[in-house]
């Protein structure tokens, strides 16, 4: 099988919002913080951890711990998604969690912040802001939660779940229609590969 490749810029939600240096101000006129403010700020704190410690591990410990990886996983795969077997939906959802910790862990060089503190919330978002090292102004960073887990993370405007759905959709469409190919692109093993090519 060719080797399907996309660019690096295919980032995970949640965490990314991190490793990036957005550049909206966080506005002055702060409000109370709601009680998702408070997942919103523990998740900060454990990526802001993990950053500090370079450690895919601690990365994957935050995933798991903050972040709904499953309905990301499979939103992730948006129109794609009837071609997941339900016998391969698990092993799909810790392919998509290994290789956010390794991305978040490669960038975790250029991330400099001291913590995450939650000022607002609208419905299911958190507005957030990301106090950075360094004496760089606080950037705003967007946390929407649902049943006490991070589904998603707003960077420049931009839904970071949908722009990995967005790049999952390219890694298919480059693989022919298979869904193989992003299995192959995630990592898994070659046996788990072939057996979805023979059930397509």
């Amino acid at each position: 099988m060719n080797e399907v490749t996309v660019p690096r810029r295919i980032l995970p939600i949640t965490a990314v919002a991190l490793m990036l240096a957005v550049t909206v101000p966080w506005s002055t006129a702060e409000a109370a913080p709601c009680a998702a403010g408070a997942l919103a700020e523990r998740a900060g704190k454990a990526f802001v951890t993990a950053a500090k410690s370079r450690s895919s591990s601690a990365f994957a410990g935050a995933l798991r711990k903050h972040v709904d990886m499953r309905s990301v996983s499979l939103f992730a795969l948006g129109k794609y998604r009837k071609k997941l077997p339900k016998a391969s939906e698990r092993e799909f959802v810790q392919l998509t969690s290994r290789y956010i910790a390794r991305t978040l862990t490669d960038f975790s060089r250029k991330f400099r912040a001291s913590s995450v503190e939650a000022v607002r919330c609208r419905g299911g978002t958190v507005e957030s802001k990301l106090n950075q090292l360094g004496g760089r102004p606080p950037q705003k960073v967007l946390w929407r939660i649902k049943g006490g887990k991070v589904r998603d993370v707003n960077v420049q405007n931009v839904w970071l779940a949908q722009l990995l759905r967005s790049n999952y959709a390219s890694v298919i469409k480059k693989g022919g229609g298979r869904i193989s190919a992003l299995f192959s692109h995630l990592g898994a093993r070659s046996g788990t590969v072939a057996k979805l090519d023979d059930t397509r």
